[in-house]
């Protein structure tokens, strides 16, 4: 493997990784904004999405309206 081609890979993974926290950081920080203007509680679960707590249960915000 050419170096050229071995730094690309590696420039490549950094991008990518950073690419990651950057949209779990927008995503848990969108989460947060909901709950603080619904005054509901939130968090944020990985690979799960955004959790509202409704009724004493923890419930996915896309599938709120279904228990309302």
């Amino acid at each position: 493997m050419s170096k050229r081609l071995r730094q690309a890979l590696i420039i490549l993974g950094v991008l990518l990784v950073a690419g990651l926290l950057i949209s779990s950081i927008i995503k848990r920080g969108v989460c947060s904004y909901y709950g603080y203007q619904t005054d509901r509680e939130t968090k944020y679960a990985p690979f799960v999405g955004c959790m509202v707590k409704a009724s004493g249960n923890w419930v996915l915000r896309s599938e709120l309206r279904a228990i309302q």
